[in-house]
C-alpha cells in the first residue's frame, strides 16, 4: 500500500503551530507560572499554586500539539482532549491571577498599567496554537476515517463462483 502525501499547505499549518506552541504554552504560560512559583513567597500561596497549574496547563497542550501531529485516531482524540483541557485550565489560572492581579493593585513600574494586561497580552494567544493543534487532530480523524472507507469499498467481491462453502451436506 502506498503512503499517503502530506499536502504541503498542512505542513506548513503543523510548522506555524508547532513554532507558535514554543512561544505561547511553552515560554508564556510556563514561565508565567514559574515567574509566580519564584516569587510565591512574596506574593502568597495561593499564586505557587496557580503557577503550577500553569505549567501544568502549558505541558498539557504542548503534548497534545506533539501528538496532533500523528495520524492515528486515538492519538487524535487524546491530542483534542489534551488542547481542549489544557488550554481550559490555562484560562481559568488566567482569569484567577488577573484578578488577584487587579485586586493587589500590581502595576508595570515603568508605564503604570496593571500588570493583568501585561498577562493578558502574553497567555491569551495560546489560544491559537490549541485551536490549530485540535483543527489538525480533527482533520486527521476525518482523513483516516475517509480512508478507512475507501480500503473498504475496494476490498474484492467475494467470488460467487467458489460456492463450496455454502453447499448443503
Amino acid at each position: 500500500m502506498a503512503k499517503r502525501k502530506t499536502p504541503l499547505a498542512v505542513t506548513l499549518i503543523r510548522i506555524i503551530m508547532l513554532i507558535l506552541t514554543a512561544v505561547y504554552p511553552l515560554m508564556m504560560v510556563c514561565l508565567s507560572g514559574a515567574g509566580l512559583i519564584y516569587n510565591g513567597n512574596s506574593y502568597g500561596g495561593d499564586m505557587k499554586k496557580i503557577g503550577m497549574l500553569l505549567i501544568t496547563s502549558g505541558i498539557i497542550m504542548i503534548s497534545g500539539a506533539i501528538l496532533s501531529l500523528f495520524r492515528r485516531n486515538i492519538l487524535s482524540v487524546i491530542s483534542i482532549t489534551c488542547n481542549v483541557g489544557g488550554l481550559a485550565l490555562c484560562l481559568a489560572m488566567l482569569h484567577k491571577v488577573m484578578a488577584h492581579a487587579d485586586a493587589a493593585g500590581w502595576t508595570d513600574n515603568y508605564t503604570m498599567s496593571p500588570i493583568s494586561d501585561m498577562y493578558m497580552v502574553r497567555i491569551l494567544p495560546s489560544i491559537i496554537p490549541a485551536a490549530i493543534a485540535v483543527i489538525l487532530a480533527a482533520v486527521n480523524l476525518a482523513s483516516t476515517a475517509k480512508h478507512n472507507r475507501l480500503k473498504a469499498d475496494s476490498a474484492p467481491a467475494p467470488s460467487i463462483l467458489d460456492d463450496s462453502k455454502n453447499l448443503p451436506t
